[in-house]
């Protein structure tokens, strides 16, 4: 028998997150850099950055909801990290057209989130949990910083967020390759190879 996911506070604010990815494709779908019409621009990326801001501070929110009233489950557990994996990779998706960020670029952080995902399924399907590492928790608050200064991408409130944006994504790159180093050395020492000799 199906178990219905259970609709507490800390389950709703990850599913709203999951609502922010679509809805903020939708925005960046109207932005042209290239175009005149320079007002709708700066709107539509300032909402985009606004949504991708709080859609990412709701993570924090929610963990420690699920942790303060005992509200963890399975559902949680998985949709969680996956949310904030689809709102960053998809955003960076977006600006490629753009011009905003070279593909390659977006590519190196797609292969570490779909490598990281997939050894951690991989260890959870042994019994064996890989925690996160501080190198990750580092990984996160670069790329999310340095995401919304691309999307905001024009000068607000005196501050030149395209070059913030590009200054944070050096460091980023760096903790986001080491991490995912970091976690396949964690998951070679966890999770024991099989037995050729058998």
């Amino acid at each position: 028998m199906s178990q219905r996911i259970p609709m507490n506070v800390a389950n709703l604010i990850t599913i709203c997150r999951l609502i922010a990815v679509p809805v903020m494709v939708i925005l960046m779908l109207f932005v042209d850099d290239s175009s005149r019409d320079l007002a709708l621009n700066r709107e539509l990326s300032f909402l985009s950055a606004v949504l991708f801001t709080i859609a990412m501070g709701s993570d924090m929110i929610d963990g420690y909801v699920a942790r303060r009233y005992n509200m963890t489950s399975v559902f949680g557990k998985f949709m969680d990290p996956l949310a904030d994996k689809m709102l960053f990779i998809a955003a960076m998706i977006m600006m490629i057209q753009l011009g905003r960020i070279p593909a390659w670029l977006v590519a190196v952080f797609f292969m570490r989130e779909v490598a990281v995902t997939s050894l951690r399924a991989i260890a959870a399907s042994e019994g064996i949990v890989i925690q996160a590492s501080n190198w990750g928790k580092y990984k996160s608050a670069f790329v999310s910083t340095a995401t919304i200064g691309l999307l905001m991408h024009y000068p607000f409130f005196g501050i030149n967020w395209r070059m913030i944006g590009w200054a944070l994504m050096v460091p980023s790159l760096i903790f986001s390759i080491y991490s995912g180093f970091h976690y396949a050395i964690g998951f070679l020492k966890a999770v024991p190879l099989p037995d050729s000799s058998a």
